[in-house]
């Protein structure tokens, strides 16, 4: 059977642009029987347009529930720069119930044609049924007849992402997890739960999730408008959490945060600098087993349990296939969601101990999400890196490649040549049989990815700060393998995973403690550590107080502000 399904690359902004405009005619119902046909033959033909679609109906659907509902076209009386894609709306609150009528009918109608026809050409072509797991990890086609082993083990899909709400000033258009640069005037944000933002330039502000946000310079004032709604600023190692209240956030000379309260109370928060998830291995009998109150459950397959090089115990891989641990914990449903989720930054840690051999086409994971092209890695490789995907470009050979998809970026690996160049470790320095110390980190203050061997800082790439991480999703983690296609040969030990980045004074203690034997910390823990801000101040109604992040107090001056 022929398919007329057209693929995303293939697609062009304008037939994105009909499916809204089409879209806006059944809101407001002024359609067409020819508009409705249109329309459901542009989503029969996209899976993204049908994406595009459904989000637009649900996301506006639900923000009319709320009382910020949209009054319009507000006047554009400053410059944004948004750094993401997204849709003008114009709809009425009164046809959002009859566009999600419409959105499930249309989509029903259209999924149950699409599911018959794809199970048709899956009897004739049984290869078919599992080809998004055998989806490449790029966009280049493969020649003719042609299929890398590589290819049949990497998922490519663009998993959904959530929507953040609605840029008001800018014609009223859906905006996922981006970051926005106002140049002059102010912006306004009103987010998916009822959070009112007025950015005011010159600011740059990462609208990260529907209930926090990333102040990077300038000023945003916060009101939140329904009960049992709250928002959270964060800063350069400071959260500003609110209890219902409007206050302002704003970022002054120095490094110095200035929080301003005009309703309600704040409170003001400091970074626990702990690991999100720690997987010492020191307990085998605990390693199969499920913490209900973290769900950490490891399932470990065909791997030794051997003396750690930290504390009690290291797991041993022997470069088989099947020798796998898989993480069943941080999955969520869409990108953005799920507790491996993070927007501001990132640090994958472990202790090893490589007998890679470093040929071409092999690969051993440390640590791997795989969701889609949002996935996280950090590997050894040697595949001359055909599919472009390292930033900066190198050499082709065996590297440390640290894998994230960032916004505006896409997926892309910082691929650390083993050339000893540089400052770099040569394969021999990173394979003779000793314990090495590997962190990769982002810091989107910064917007420097970094790859750090042994307490020392050994390549990194910068891109622009308040560049945001986009992950997280359905994927499993994965230490020691990918897919039983990248096992790893040798002991890992002490996997940390970090929702910000590691300083290079942190990193250097920890490398200086695991090769006394000692854990990263010294109250390091394997219990998941799901409580990431502590209390440092409250601030109240009328209230002003200005902090210094790089303060151990922080505390700059408190006029009416309790100080924890």
């Amino acid at each position: 059977m022929t398919s007329h399904h057209k693929p995303n690359s293939m697609l062009s902004s304008g037939d994105a642009q009909r499916v809204l405009e089409l879209a806006d005619k059944i809101f407001s119902n002024h359609n067409s029987s020819e508009d409705m046909t249109e329309l459901e033959s542009l989503l029969s033909a996209s899976s993204h347009l049908r994406r595009i679609y459904l989000q637009y109906a649900l996301v506006h659907s639900q923000l009319a529930l709320t009382a910020t509902g949209l009054s319009g076209n507000i006047p554009l009386n400053q410059q944004t720069d948004s750094l993401s894609s997204s849709h003008p709306t114009r709809t009425p609150r009164i046809y959002f119930a009859i566009a999600v009528s419409l959105a499930a009918v249309l989509l029903i109608s259209i999924g149950t044609y699409l599911f018959n026809r794809t199970t048709s050409e899956q009897r004739s072509n049984p290869d078919l049924s599992n080809a998004s797991e055998r989806a490449d990890a790029t966009k280049l086609p493969t020649p003719p007849g042609e299929q890398s082993p590589i290819e049949m083990h990497y998922d490519t899909r663009t998993l959904p992402s959530r929507i953040i709400g609605v840029l008001v000033s800018d014609r009223s258009r859906n905006i996922s997890s981006t970051t926005l640069n106002v140049l002059q005037g102010a912006t306004e944000l009103i987010t998916a739960e009822g959070i009112d933002l007025q950015i005011e330039g010159p600011a740059k502000f990462g609208a990260s999730t529907n209930s926090a946000g990333i102040l990077f310079h300038g000023s945003v004032l916060a009101n939140s408008t329904q009960p049992n709604t709250g928002y959270s600023i964060e800063t350069y190692g400071l959260r500003v959490q609110d209890r219902g209240a409007e206050f302002r956030v704003t970022t002054i000379e120095q490094n110095l945060v200035h929080v301003e309260v005009i309703d309600g109370d704040v409170e003001v928060q400091s970074r626990i600098r702990k690991p999100l998830f720690l997987w010492s291995f020191d307990e085998p009998e605990s390693m199969t087993k499920s913490d209900s109150a973290s769900n950490s459950q490891l399932t470990i397959r065909n791997v030794e349990h051997v003396p750690g090089l930290v504390g009690n115990g290291a797991l041993a891989f022997n470069n088989q296939n099947d020798s796998s641990v898989r993480i069943h914990a941080g999955t969520g449903t869409e990108i953005g969601s799920g507790i491996m989720a993070c927007s501001s930054g990132v640090s994958i840690e472990a202790i090893v101990i490589s007998h890679w051999d470093g040929k071409d086409l092999n690969y051993d994971e440390i640590f791997r999400k795989e969701d889609g092209v949002h996935r996280m890695l950090l590997s050894f490789q040697n595949d001359g890196s055909p599919h472009d995907l390292e930033t900066p470009k190198v050499p082709p050979g065996p590297c440390l490649s640290f894998g994230l998809h960032l916004d505006q970026h896409g997926y892309s690996e910082l691929d650390m040549p083993l050339d000893g160049n540089d400052g770099r470790p040569s394969l021999l320095d990173l394979t003779d049989g000793k314990p090495h110390h590997i962190v990769a980190t982002y810091d989107c203050f910064t917007g420097r990815k970094s790859i750090f061997i042994d307490g020392r800082l050994r390549f990194y790439h910068d891109f622009a700060d308040g560049t945001l991480i986009l992950n997280g999703g359905p994927a499993m983690a994965e230490i020691g393998n990918h897919n039983q296609f990248e096992p790893f040969t040798g002991i890992i030990d002490e996997v940390a995973y970090y929702d910000f980045a590691l300083t290079h004074e942190e990193i250097l203690s920890h490398y200086e403690r695991s090769m006394r034997g000692l854990p990263y910390d010294e109250r390091q823990s394997d219990t998941p550590n799901q409580n990431r801000w502590q209390a440092i101040s409250t601030v109240r109604a009328g209230a002003t107080q200005v902090f210094d992040p790089t303060k151990h107090n922080f505390s700059v001056e408190n006029p009416d502000g309790d100080q924890h």
